[in-house]
């Protein structure tokens, strides 16, 4: 029964760091695509 709640302790830990990273990393996409159009209306602009 211990190494069973050991294990899922684990399954939990690294269940969410993954799911943590994969949302960091779409919230990035986002981030890098409105910069990306900042930058080119700024240079619309000058």
């Amino acid at each position: 029964m211990t190494y069973l709640f050991i294990g899922m302790m684990i399954g939990v830990i690294i269940g969410t760091t993954i799911g943590s990273l994969a949302v960091a990393f779409k919230f990035a996409e986002k981030e890098i695509a409105r910069l990306d159009k900042e930058v080119k209306d700024a240079h619309k602009q000058s």
